[in-house]
């Protein structure tokens, strides 16, 4: 082996830590990144769910619905087995202490 090839290999081998921690550091970013997006998949998929179902605040936006599940902390996969699980909100009728007001049916049945 010439001393030319010798340096240059030395060269070489003495750039490959500074390089591997580069490129560690840079695999570690990414690797956060796409936990982030994931996540936030995750997040949307659930709150599209839960519209779809009726469940939760329906003054809320979607993103505020996603970045509220996003802030709480809980684990996304046990809300979204639960949103599974939840049965969708089919209200037909609601309860008042009062007779209903308002509509020409309403008065016509009531007899008024």
């Amino acid at each position: 082996m010439s001393t030319a090839d010798r340096n240059s290999s030395l060269e070489v081998l003495s750039k490959v830590p500074g390089t591997l921690r580069a490129l560690v550091e840079e695999r570690a970013k990414l690797a956060s990144r796409l936990e982030m997006y994931e996540k936030r998949e995750l997040a949307e998929e659930i709150v599209v769910e839960m519209d779809r179902k009726g469940l939760g605040d329906s003054d809320l936006s979607f993103r505020d619905k996603v970045a509220s599940l996003l802030d709480s902390g809980k684990d996304l996969s046990l809300v979204k087995q639960a949103v599974e699980m939840a049965v969708p909100n089919m209200s037909f009728a609601s309860l008042a202490d009062g007779p209903p007001e308002g509509t020409d049916l309403v008065n016509y049945i009531l007899g008024g």
